[in-house]
């Protein structure tokens, strides 16, 4: 971690120790800073179909934020412990979809640079660049949960290993072990989709 985002996560330690003392206004720039990051991962959990869903946990996300405000100690880096909340309504909403009988597409640190380098936007906007977005997309979405979790966690909210192990409360060995199998069948899924060659280079014809 660098100097520069040791100190935003140690602000956001601040801020939250000051809601806790009674301090709206640092809630507000919690609020502010976190958001969209917080919805585009309760979204991309969910999946595409389930906005409504993704835009009730988020607010109840924030609900338990402000019911546990004097709950929170600065020992628990605040991103860890805000996403920790995320995952376990998520947890509960996928178990309340199994009850129910249906499906809910919740779906090694070894990395896939071609997998990687479209996933986070590096590359130029194109139409043909715009297609394999979607494609990554979709691919994502087929993921089992705990294989998806851990690779949004890891490689869209940018959590390092121990942070993922802590948020989902599983082994390190576990967490690897999940992401392993994401990349693979990320890999697998974009070359059924688009082709093996345009994960990482242009297409053969």
């Amino acid at each position: 971690m660098t100097q520069i985002a040791q100190q935003h996560a140690n602000m956001d330690e601040t801020l939250m120790l000051e809601y806790g003392k009674g301090n709206d206004t640092a809630f507000a720039e919690l609020y502010a800073r976190h958001k969209g990051p917080m919805y585009r991962y309760i979204c991309r959990q969910l999946g595409s179909k389930q906005h409504n869903k993704a835009q009730e946990l988020f607010q109840e996300v924030w609900m338990r934020v402000i019911d546990n405000r004097n709950n929170y100690t600065a020992e628990a880096k605040f991103t860890t412990w805000l996403y920790r909340i995320a995952h376990n309504l998520l947890i509960d909403e996928h178990r309340k979809n199994q009850v129910r009988g249906e499906h809910l597409t919740l779906v090694s640190d070894e990395q896939d640079e071609g997998i990687l380098a479209f996933h986070q936007g590096k590359q130029e906007g194109s139409v043909h660049n715009d297609f394999l977005q979607q494609a990554i997309k979709h691919c994502v979405e087929l993921l089992m949960p705990q294989q998806r979790e851990a690779f949004l966690l890891r490689h869209e909210a940018g959590f390092d290993p121990s942070q993922v192990c802590e948020i989902v409360g599983a082994k390190p060995e576990t967490v690897k072990t999940r992401l392993r199998y994401a990349m693979s069948q990320l890999r697998d899924c974009l070359q059924r989709k688009v082709g093996a060659t345009e994960v990482g280079g242009e297409r053969e014809i």
